[in-house]
Formats: C-alpha cells, structure tokens, sequence
C-alpha cells in the first residue's frame, strides 16, 4: 500500500514539472522569421535585388534584443551590415527588416537558397537558422548571329567553301542544347551541303560567349550570280528547362571576277597611210555574266581614230562575246606593231564595278611588205602606191584647212 502511495505521489511531482516547464515556455519570446517579398522577382544574374524579412514574435513574452544576421552564400553577396539589431519585440508583434542583395554574374538559372539567423536574444539563446530559396532567371535569353563570313567571299557556280556563322549567347547564364540550323532546302537557293548535316550542334555556351558555327556548302554548277538570304534557325534551352527559338537570315553570295578576253581584229589588210575599221572583240570566258560594259580607244602619233572614240556594248554572257568597232586612218610614215591604248569599263552581276586599260597591238605594212609576203599582188600594189599618195595629199590638205578654218 506504501508502495502504491510512492509512486503516485512520484507521479503526481512528474507532471507538476512537465506543466510547470511548458507554462514556462509559453512565456517565452519566439521569433518566426518570413521573406514578405523581394524585388525584382525573378532576380538576374549579375544584378542587385531587394529583400524584405518579416520577424514575428510569436511568443508569450516581449524580445529584449531580437536580432536578425544575413548569411549570404554564392551566389549572393551583400554590401549592407549583415547584422540587423531589432530589439524590443513585444508579443504578437512584428517588424520588416530590409536587404540589398548582389546575385553574382555566374549565377545558375533555377532556385537558389538565401541564408539567416536569427534570436529573440543571442546572449540568451541559440540563433536559429533558417534559409530561403530566391528564384533566379535570365529575361534576355537569347542567342545572336555576330557575323557571317564565307570563303570565298563570292562562289563560283559549282564551287566549293565555308560559311562560317559567329553566334553569341547574349544572356547572363549558360545556355544548352544549342542547335543552328542552315537552311538550304529551297529550289531557288542554289546553295547544297557539302558532306555533312546543315545542322551544327553546341552543348553548352556560357554567358556572353561567342562560337562559330561552319557549314561546308558547295555552289551548284547552274548557280545565277545574285544574293541569296538564307534562313537560319537557333534552338536552345536555358537551365530550367526553357526553351528558345530564334530566327536569322544571312546571305550567300554568287558571284565572282569576270575574266574577259580582248583582242583587235582589222577589218582589211592595212598599209601606211591608209583607212579603215577595226573591230574590237570582247570575249566573255569565265562563269559569270558581266554588263554595262563600254569600250574606250584613244588617237596617238601613229593613227588617228576617224569614228567615235567611246562605244557602248551592253551584256555579255558567260561563254558568250561582242564587238565594237571604230574607224581609224594610219600615219603614212608609219609601219609596224601598231599600239592602241584601250579602256574596258564594266559590272559584274553583282554590280562591282571594273576598269581595265589594254594597249591591242596591230599589224600595218608598207606596200613593199605587202607584195614580198604575198599578201598584195604587183599590180596591187602600184594601185596602192597611187591610193596612198592621193590619200596622203587628200588627208594633209584636209589638216591643213581644217587648221586655218580653227585659227
């Protein structure tokens, strides 16, 4: 029966402590620490943002020195006094506690966790931690062309090259599963890929770096000079999952140097002293058409043009030709290689602009040249002779009038 009353009344002292500690702990200052908001949401890479703590006192009791302490680990940063002294907190109260918070430019995309400590009273009792998690993002994600460069700068129909396409990730933080897409699927794009895929893949670029992305392509042989836009497509994705497509264009360029073959080509066998046209050829040789073109010869000591000294030809194809003609008179005591100064002007299809100055050289022979190399007869050339001379005095009298009549 002792035994009985003992171990009630032990009991009984248990849970008079048990009741007693709780009604002590109910009296006790408790802080409940929250983050009301922080702007701007979401926070970027390589930013500052703002953030409000709201600190409840829960308890029964007043806080006599509540305190507040950020814990900023990578990728934040503070430049404020990480310590924040609240003190008197009464019951049921609360109180916001403001921070400036930097996020590092290397940042990663996703939810990252902010850190605290805080206590009713530090010398009282233990800080308690708690953290928060602040959701970061890039709002410019995006990747651009910088620059296309080909080699050649201008294909030759059927020829072979790069297309060598810089790209830059414009964004804060890494971007992912880059894909860039060339495409060349076009019947008017005269445009093919050379041996591999038109899609050229990248795993990962950080922020703000750049790549190049080469296309080996090859001109088709019926290629027209021109430029071509060609569309070309960029996919990507960022850190959480996002993902991104982005359209350019760039332009391809079929062209080149025209290659232009000139020679001289008298329409009659000429002596000194005599007149007569020559014809100039211009032969379109290479692969791509020119046009615009005009042909320019100018009078020396040796002959004197007769006609007009410029003449307008117009298109040439490729593979294809035309001629000028001009009417000149050679000096009768002139014989020999026959230098003409000429001046070629003309565009190519793609509108660049060429001069090109050539002396043709052409044969003149005297009379007596002529019936030695058989090329007049004897009688021929007695006629000639007295052509010439009637020429001679026709053409120097002319001169000499044409001179009084300036004077």
């Amino acid at each position: 029966m002792k035994m009985k009353r003992s171990g009630v009344f032990a009991l009984a002292i248990f849970l008079i402590y048990i009741m007693s500690s709780g009604a002590y702990a109910s009296t006790e200052a408790s802080l409940s620490v929250s983050v009301a908001k922080y702007e701007p949401f979401p926070v970027e890479p390589g930013s500052y943002f703002d953030i409000w703590f709201k600190i409840d006192n829960i308890g029964m009791d007043t806080a006599k020195n509540a305190t507040i302490v950020l814990e900023p680990q990578f990728p934040f940063s503070t430049d404020d006094d990480a310590l924040t002294v609240i003190g008197i907190l009464n019951r049921l109260d609360s109180i916001m506690v403001k921070y400036r918070v930097n996020v590092d430019v290397n940042a990663v995309e996703g939810t990252s966790k902010l850190y605290v400590k805080y206590s009713s009273d530090p010398k009282m009792s233990v800080m308690v931690s708690d953290s928060f998690g602040i959701d970061i993002r890039t709002s410019d994600a995006d990747i651009n062309v910088v620059s296309i460069a080909t080699k050649p700068v201008q294909f030759l129909p059927g020829q072979k090259g790069d297309a060598d396409i810089v790209i830059k990730n414009t964004a804060d933080s890494t971007l992912k599963n880059i894909k860039v897409t060339m495409d060349l699927s076009s019947a008017t794009v005269p445009f093919a890929p050379l041996g591999k895929s038109t899609t050229y893949i990248i795993n990962n670029m950080a922020g703000g770096e750049e790549e190049t992305a080469t296309f080996e392509i090859i001109a088709t042989p019926e290629a027209i000079s021109g430029i071509y836009k060609i569309p070309l497509t960029i996919t990507f994705s960022d850190n959480v999952g996002n993902d991104y497509t982005s359209s350019e264009i760039v332009s391809l360029i079929v062209g080149g140097t025209p290659d232009l073959l000139v020679n001289v080509e008298p329409e009659k066998l000429f002596l000194s002293g005599t007149t007569g046209d020559i014809r100039v050829n211009i032969i379109n040789k290479g692969l791509v058409d020119v046009k615009y073109v005009t042909v320019k010869i100018e009078s020396d000591d040796d002959f004197e043009l007769l006609s007009n000294d410029e003449i307008y030809i117009g298109n040439i194809d490729s593979d294809d030709f035309d001629s000028a003609s001009f009417s000149i008179h050679i000096s009768p005591s002139f014989s020999g290689d026959l230098s003409i100064p000429m001046t070629l002007t003309y565009m190519s299809a793609n509108n660049d602009a060429f001069e090109v100055d050539e002396t043709l050289e052409m044969r003149v022979y005297t009379a007596s040249e002529a019936q030695s190399l058989g090329l007049i007869s004897k009688s021929s050339a007695s006629t000639i002779y007295a052509a010439i001379v009637i020429v001679a005095v026709v053409y120097i009298g002319y001169r000499k009038y044409k001179k009084r009549k300036k004077d």
